[in-house]
């Protein structure tokens, strides 16, 4: 989609500027021209410094504890930041006369809300996942969610520092029971012992009444989350808002980074399921719990993908071979983002209206021109309005009962390229938080 107005400003998702540049008139190519390499230096200057800053910020969070001052400074307050005069979203009388579900109808009265911080850092390369939960928390999170009417109990952060000490080897990838060389989960026992706290958290959350809100953290804390929906309410839809499919498992994944495998971990008829040879939890080390617990697995009708544009040859085929609901940026061009919405969310409802739902959202899955801190960024992702819209359709349809928000990583960004990335994160909890425009 490609508006220019009045003034000559130019407003292309950025997957198509490259394609859109032919049909351009010739100072509206330069412009597209000039676009192209900044984009082309910023990419050099990214990878630089994640090669420096790889080594540099774990020294930095020992000596600056509270990270969240060190990239934001004093918290703002104003229009646009979710404190003035919020609200739920209202249902009009047309609404009422459809006989819709509440909101949050799964979540008891007076709603509570359950902050969980899953401070995990070792399912992917780059330090710094782990001060997402304390940058939200710091501007303004709690307070928002206060304003819209929500309980909230926030939970301390889990803790993860324990596995490194108990971890036979910090750079442990597999059980010994496996020697296959094309086995490949890095951090394997850090990753499963801190995916077994969240599993363990968030399933007492449930059990209290609560609406477990999880903050990441890299993507492999939902090895943990799905598991204690998966055990719970094994028929819950999942909405997973990624550029990526998380489809990996350890025999398939080409770089062994355990964020690309919560799906994989879980998915029926990608791993064999618990007990029996081959499953994750009698196969991966860290990740025995699963076998313990007995959690079922998820079925392929019981989630779908909103957002891909970045997806490895192998889970290619499994989404094709297991038929799972894949709404790539091509749907969302072709379709619009509302009716997508409407798709996806029909694929979830038609035999259940009432079915619980829970929301994955990757902040990846937004255009990198407007969340450039994450460590996979892929270009030609959601706009802003796209990314707020999934989120206000899927609490509106009264349905969700769980949700995190993952891969929010300020220190592979500039500070204020760091900083419109948390706002940005924060406005997208509030919207699928129940905020109303009007």
């Amino acid at each position: 989609m490609s508006r220019l107005s009045g003034s000559c400003s130019l407003w292309l998702r950025s997957s198509q500027l490259s394609t859109t540049a032919r049909s351009l008139p010739r100072y509206t190519r330069s412009i597209h021209d000039g676009i192209r390499q900044a984009n082309n230096n910023e990419a050099v200057v990214r990878s630089t410094k994640h090669q420096q800053q790889h080594q540099h910020n774990h020294h930095c969070r020992r000596r600056y504890p509270d990270s969240s001052r060190r990239f934001f400074g004093t918290t703002r307050t104003g229009a646009g930041y979710g404190n003035v005069s919020d609200q739920m979203l209202s249902r009009s009388p047309e609404d009422e006369d459809e006989d819709r579900p509440p909101l949050f109808q799964h979540t008891p009265v007076p709603h509570t809300v359950s902050i969980i911080g899953a401070p995990m850092t070792y399912g992917q390369p780059f330090v710094g996942t782990d001060t997402g939960p304390a940058l939200l928390r710091e501007y303004g999170l709690r307070g928002m969610l206060s304003r819209l009417g929500w309980r909230v109990e926030d939970v301390p952060d889990l803790s993860f520092d324990d596995l490194l000490s108990s971890s036979s080897s910090p750079s442990s990838n597999f059980a010994s029971a496996t020697s296959s060389s094309s086995f490949h989960a890095k951090n394997s026992e850090l990753v499963g012992g801190g995916s077994k706290k969240v599993y363990e958290m968030v399933k007492q959350k449930f059990q209290q009444g609560s609406f477990p809100l999880i903050l990441g953290g890299d993507h492999s804390i939902g090895i943990g989350s799905l598991a204690s929906i998966l055990s719970l309410y094994p028929d819950t839809g999942i909405l997973w808002i990624d550029a990526h499919a998380d489809l990996n498992t350890p025999t398939i994944s080409e770089s062994g980074n355990m964020h690309g495998m919560p799906i994989g971990l879980h998915m029926q008829g990608v791993m064999p399921p618990p007990g029996s040879p081959g499953s994750a939890g009698t196969t991966i080390a860290g990740l025995e719990w699963l076998q313990h617990e007995n959690i079922p697995q998820l079925s392929p009708n019981n989630i779908v993908y909103i957002g891909l544009r970045d997806v490895d040859p192998a889970e290619r085929h499994l989404i094709r071979s297991l038929k799972i609901q894949a709404f790539t940026m091509h749907e969302i061009d072709r379709y619009g983002i509302g009716h997508t919405m409407e798709l996806a969310l029909q694929h979830l409802l038609k035999d259940n209206p009432n079915r619980r739902l829970h929301l994955s959202y990757d902040i990846d899955s937004i255009d990198p021109l407007l969340a450039p801190a994450t460590g996979t960024t892929v270009r030609g992702g959601l706009t802003y309005r796209e990314a707020h819209y999934v989120a206000e359709r899927v609490a509106y349809s009264g349905n969700l009962a769980s949700a995190e928000i993952v891969e929010l990583n300020p220190t592979l960004s500039h500070d204020e390229g760091a900083r419109e990335t948390v706002e940005l994160g924060l406005r997208i909890i509030t919207s699928f938080m129940g905020k109303s425009i009007i």
